[in-house]
This record gives structure tokens, C-alpha cells and sequence, in this order.
């Protein structure tokens, strides 16, 4: 049994502005400074690259401009991470490098709110595999609360990309893409599905 449990809010970002929720165990044994945190996060995401060349040089930017249309993205992320907690430092702060993996939910697309286009939707979706690491900075602000600073970079790996197109008359058609698949480097060219993701929260931490 873990000695010391930790329930630890907070926001920043995340590929996007977001926040996470996580349980840390600490202190998995007597003299063995390792804790476990199991988080879920949420982070808005630019799912579809403006740069994006669509023919003759037109950009994506450009073309949701002219065509008013409205587009979102997010990103629902799965983290389990195994905490170093260092010692005898003389920090003010409690400091633990971590390393995880990461089983992360992709989503976006855009709508056509004015109706200018015969799509009523597209929607683009993945599930990654991940891994990353960072440090988690704790400080003590009361007996039972801790003040919590979280940077890290995370990598994920290219995933099938299932694509939903709904028209004017509510018509739906798949179709799922996978990293084999001619196509795939073309599709994944256009949506900004993770890969190197920069993690910097704020938050806090109640111990019990």
C-alpha cells in the first residue's frame, strides 16, 4: 500500500489550453522514493493544418475563410506515469523526474454553420499510442496542499485516421485511413493529429 495518496488539478498547455485531473501514489515502499500518477486530461487542438495546400496553391486557411466555415478540435489524453522523487536537494520545492505512456483521443473537423458548402460536417478522428516524461515541482503551502508546477514533452505515434463526412441531407460516409494505406502521409499531411507535444500546467495537489 502506498503511504501518501494525492488528488492534483490543473490547466495550462497542451498542444492547446486544457487542464487534467490525476490520483498520485507516493512512497510505494519503505527507502523507495517512487510514486505513481494516473491522469486524464482534455486540451483544445487546431485539427486541421491552415498551411495546408488544397490545390493550385489555395491554403486550408484560407479556403474556411471564403467559405465561413467553422472548425474545432480536441484532444482527451489517458497518462500513467512512474515518479522519481529526489531528495536531500535543499529545494523549498519537492522535485520528481517521470516517465509514462500515454493513450491518447483525437477529434475535429468543422461545420458549415451558413450552409455555404453541401457538407454539413467532417469530422477526423484517431486513438495514439504515446510515451513522455518531464518534472513535477511540489510545494507545500499547507499541511494537506500542494502548490504543483508539471512540464514535459510527449511523443505519439502515427494511428488510423477515420474520417466522417455528413452532407445537407444528413447522409453519412466513413472511411478510415491507416499508416499503410496509400493516401495516409497526404491525410496526415492535413490533420494535426499529435506527435510532439509540449506540456506545461499549474495546479494544485490535496494529500490525505
Amino acid at each position: 500500500m502506498a503511504q501518501k495518496f494525492s488528488v492534483e488539478a490543473g490547466a495550462g498547455f497542451y498542444g492547446g489550453l486544457g487542464g487534467q485531473l490525476a490520483v498520485v501514489a507516493e512512497d510505494l515502499a519503505p527507502g523507495l522514493p517512487l510514486g505513481v500518477r494516473f491522469g486524464v486530461g482534455f486540451a483544445t487542438s487546431d485539427a486541421l493544418d491552415d498551411g495546408y495546400d488544397m490545390g493550385g496553391g489555395t491554403k486550408w486557411g484560407d479556403t474556411k475563410k471564403t467559405l465561413e466555415l467553422s472548425e474545432w478540435g480536441q484532444n482527451i489524453t489517458l497518462s500513467l506515469d512512474v515518479l522519481y522523487e529526489l531528495g536531500g536537494l535543499g529545494f523549498p520545492v519537492e522535485v520528481a523526474p517521470y516517465v509514462g505512456v500515454r493513450y491518447n483521443f483525437f477529434s475535429g473537423g468543422y461545420t458549415d454553420p451558413n450552409d455555404n458548402v453541401p457538407v454539413k460536417s467532417v469530422t477526423v478522428s484517431s486513438n495514439q499510442f504515446g510515451f513522455g516524461g518531464g518534472l513535477r515541482f511540489a510545494y507545500p503551502a499547507l499541511p494537506n496542499l500542494q502548490l504543483v508546477a508539471d512540464a514535459g514533452v510527449d511523443y505519439y505515434l502515427k494511428a488510423c485516421l477515420s474520417w466522417e463526412v455528413i452532407d445537407d441531407r444528413d447522409n453519412k460516409t466513413t472511411n478510415t485511413v491507416c499508416p499503410d494505406d496509400s493516401g495516409y502521409d497526404n491525410l496526415d499531411e492535413f490533420v494535426t493529429q499529435p506527435e510532439w507535444v509540449l506540456k506545461l500546467r499549474l495546479g494544485a495537489a490535496y494529500r490525505f
